[in-house]
């Protein structure tokens, strides 16, 4: 089949318009002025407290992925000690924050990475924190109010306690 010149402009136009509808399928969504991370989780069934309230900017691409920046890093303290990297990233459905990085939780003394945090649907008064095979069942109604986050200094603030330790170990001695 040979292109006339009559179908060149309309093939040219075809072509032009897939490439913007492409474009636009993949640029990410605004996080806009307006609207807050604590605005967009409800939306999706879950509690607006799951992130702190360091939260600068995120941004959600229409396949899901979820990038949310922190002022840095930090922890809050839930039924759990959780600590936040400064960027936290997941893909984001209804229901479910997956494929979660950046959030850790303190059992024991062992920090776990959080692979997944999900509710039931319709909210019951549970929400599950999953952690590799092992899923973690807390209270919900803590995660609907935005808590404040603690600066983390983990191994800074062990190694303080350490050294005050020796010292009124020393200061005991003499």
């Amino acid at each position: 089949m040979e292109c006339s010149f009559s179908s060149l402009p309309l093939f040219l136009f075809l072509l032009l318009a897939l490439s913007l509808s492409a474009s636009a399928a993949s640029a990410e969504a605004p996080s806009s002025g307006n609207a807050t991370i604590y605005d967009l989780l409800p939306l999706y069934g879950l509690p607006p407290g799951i992130f702190p309230d360091t939260v600068t900017s995120f941004s959600l691409s229409q396949a899901g992925a979820l990038s949310v920046n922190l002022s840095g890093p930090c922890q809050v303290e839930f039924d759990y000690l959780v600590s936040f990297d400064a960027t936290i990233t997941g893909v984001l459905r209804y229901g479910v924050l997956d494929c979660l990085k950046g959030i850790q939780a303190r059992r024991f003394l062992i920090w776990f990475d959080i692979d997944r945090i999900k509710v039931d649907l319709p909210l019951t008064n549970y929400i599950y924190f999953d952690v590799g095979w092992i899923t973690r069942k807390l209270g919900v109604d803590q995660f609907f109010t935005i808590h404040s986050c603690k600066s983390s200094c983990r191994v800074s603030r062990t190694i303080n306690q350490a050294f005050q330790w020796a010292k009124d170990f020393l200061t005991d001695l003499f």
